[in-house]
């Protein structure tokens, strides 16, 4: 509590070196926050996609010839779905859907028709992804097997079509002609969730999303029933796969090596079929820019600190001529800076998350998207991880800051501290 009351008089008495102190922190935190939420919320546990840490996803797949003459790799087949990932004996459950939703139109009857996003998904889909259903029920395997009329649609396109989320049983014409049931009804779902996104989703026709026994335009998530079974997943696909390339190989082609299932971390990162991501090196280039955007501002405030302690110089003479030891006086300069690196870092995080929640729009929008829901809440941002990062730069921030002024001043002998002269 002392150290706490000194460094609010230090504030005090030199008002415009504190408050410059505080910005200068409070802006550091701010841009590193900024960056840590917009990367966090891919992997965040968000709803509908509440068990993110728990899901592996795949969604290219590439093919080589045996005689090395060529290659080919696109998103799944119905096929190739079924036969690498689905049914796990490892795995909780695993769904298979369009990698991405498509743009069409809905109607009733003779309204004018409002735009949607429109996603095929089989029923395991509603098991992984956990939406809140305001109406209504998801699709059966038994409607998804025989290709059933029925759409599951979210709560804006329900309230632009009838003006009320109790809709089910009304009937809806997808594209102007095709006329489907509604039979459920859940709660908007945010862009962010890229997977668990769409405005509209249908039973999954595997016959149309496939391109050959091969490629399609489908993805797989599959749950894990815990994190810890990643690798005993990926080695049962690993098995399946070979029992594949034996009949690819009649055909002259093999499945790549590097094919596996990805973590929420890595599907995000992973840009192309052929080369799987390097997220150790996402992760270091991550890292550097962490220290970059501290460093920067720890050397300015750095100076700071410096022209704060030059007018205690006599009262660490004092306090070192009775008996303060040196690292006693350095540990009690860098808590005391501490303190006010804190209140930096706290108005910081509240800009940071502020600012990003306000941005929504601008910093999560898919133009490919329809009808994107880019609403984000504050919750989204804020979680225990992006606290304790915040938490872990305002302390790194703090050591460089303060650390190297604090050990020169504690290196200043009593009698010369007391005349209050310094080098």
């Amino acid at each position: 509590m002392t150290i706490v009351k000194q460094a609010w008089q230090e504030l005090r008495s030199q008002p415009v070196i504190g408050a410059i102190t505080v910005t200068g922190t409070a802006l550091a935190i701010f841009l590193i926050m900024v960056v840590v939420m917009t990367g966090n919320i891919k992997t965040a546990t968000i709803a509908p996609e509440s068990n993110r840490n728990r899901m592996l996803h795949e969604r290219h797949m590439a093919l080589c010839n045996l005689n090395g003459d060529g290659s080919g790799s696109s998103l799944l087949s119905y096929r190739m779905a079924k036969d690498l990932f689905c049914d796990l004996e490892s795995a909780e459950v695993t769904t298979v859907y369009s990698s991405d939703p498509w743009r069409a139109s809905a109607r009733v009857a003779a309204q004018k028709p409002v735009k949607i996003d429109m996603r095929q998904t089989d029923d395991n889909y509603w098991k992984v992804f956990d939406h809140t259903f305001l109406s209504g029920r998801s699709y059966t395997a038994e409607e998804v097997a025989s290709h059933a009329r029925v759409a599951v649609i979210s709560e804006d396109i329900a309230k632009k079509l009838f003006g009320t989320t109790d809709c089910t049983g009304r009937e809806i014409l997808i594209n102007m002609f095709n006329p489907v049931e509604v039979i459920g009804v859940v709660r908007d779902v945010p862009t962010v969730t890229n997977f668990a996104y769409s405005s509209v989703w249908l039973p999954l026709n595997e016959t149309g999303m496939a391109d050959s026994d091969w490629f399609g335009g489908l993805m797989v998530t599959i749950l894990a029933r815990d994190r810890g079974d990643f690798k005993t997943i990926i080695d049962e696909t690993e098995r399946r796969k070979e029992i594949v390339n034996t009949r690819l190989k009649a055909d002259n082609r093999v499945i790549a090596d590097h094919i596996v299932p990805l973590d929420s971390e890595a599907i995000h990162l992973a840009r192309y079929s052929n080369i799987g991501p390097d997220v150790k090196s996402h992760r270091n280039r991550k890292l550097a820019v962490y220290l970059i955007l501290l460093i920067i501002p720890a050397i300015n405030l750095s100076s700071m600190t410096h022209s704060r302690l030059r007018r205690r110089v006599s009262e660490m003479g004092v306090r070192r001529a009775f008996g303060c030891t040196r690292s006693r006086l350095t540990a009690t300069i860098i808590s005391e800076n501490l303190i006010i690196t804190l209140a930096g870092g706290i108005a910081g995080f509240i800009l940071s998350a502020v600012v990003t929640w306000l941005m929504a729009d601008t910093l999560f929008v898919n133009h490919q998207l329809a009808t994107p829901d880019t609403r984000v809440s504050v919750g989204m941002l804020l979680n225990m991880h992006t606290f304790l990062i915040a938490l872990a730069a305002c302390f790194v921030l703090n050591l460089l800051s303060s650390g190297l002024p604090a050990w020169r001043a504690a290196r200043i002998s009593p009698t010369r501290a007391i005349g209050g002269l310094q080098k």
